[in-house]
């Protein structure tokens, strides 16, 4: 099923004070959203090619959409170690298309393979993230020269960095403005990363130290997980694991 809505939406920069990077001011059209009926759908990004999307699920299941919310396949990732649950929060392809992925309650992130079946495993995280249950990485943003950035809910509020080349973690900033980290994005256009907030229904844009830029409203989705951005097609995309949608907004 497919619905609009009809509100333009339109939010002037945030910006500190003595902060000379240069921001774009965007203005968004009208949502579109996609009915999939399939709930826990925690994370979004293109798929390698750039012509579907790939859908994190936290029963630890990765879909497969067409650009137009068709469902094309289920993925049921293998369960490691015997543990009752997978809980898949965030996903994101690299520059040279590979996929990485991450695991909320173990503090952990995976590969994707090629094929879709099966995920391998890179690294853990710092013991200290997610230090409550239900509260640790819910989202993973791929970045330039192998880094990962990963989105630590709360308890601490904090984005980390994990190096697929040296193997090593390292704190990138800590978050004062957040209520729900749900989900991160980098963006190579301007080299900067995109948070969404599960709470205040807000899409953040930070420098990779986490100054603030900027702040987007995006009440029109109801609790927004994932986040991706299609330059190609000048797209922003969301999933919302309250209401089960896809969300598609222009921007310009």
């Amino acid at each position: 099923m497919v619905s609009s809505l009809g509100a333009c939406l339109k939010d002037e920069p945030v910006i500190r004070d003595g902060d000379d990077a240069k921001v774009t001011k965007y203005t968004l059209g009208t949502p579109t959203s996609y009915d999939t009926k399939l709930d826990g759908l925690s994370a979004i990004c293109l798929n390698e090619a750039g012509d579907g999307l790939l859908v994190a699920q936290d029963n630890g299941n990765v879909l497969e959409f067409d650009l137009d919310g068709n469902l094309k396949k289920t993925n049921a990732m293998p369960n490691p170690d015997g543990r009752s649950k997978v809980d898949l929060e965030g996903i994101s392809k690299a520059s040279d298309g590979s996929i990485f992925l991450c695991e909320e309650r173990f503090h952990e992130v995976w590969k994707l393979s090629a094929d879709h079946k099966s995920m391998t495993l890179l690294s853990k995280g710092p013991e200290e993230a997610g230090s409550e249950d239900n509260q640790g990485y819910e989202g993973i943003a791929a970045g330039p020269d192998g880094i990962l950035y990963v989105a630590n809910q709360s308890k601490p509020f904090r984005v980390y960095t994990y190096s697929t080349t040296s193997k090593a973690w390292t704190t990138a900033f800590d978050v004062d403005w957040a209520q729900s980290l749900s989900d991160i994005y980098y963006d190579s256009e301007d080299k900067t990363l995109w948070i969404t907030d599960a709470k205040t229904q807000k899409l953040t844009q930070v420098k990779t130290d986490g100054t603030k830029l900027q702040e987007i409203s995006i009440s029109f989705v109801n609790k927004p997980e994932g986040f991706c951005k299609d330059t190609a097609r000048k797209l922003f995309w969301f999933v919302c694991d309250k209401t089960n949608k896809i969300f598609k907004v222009s921007y310009n």
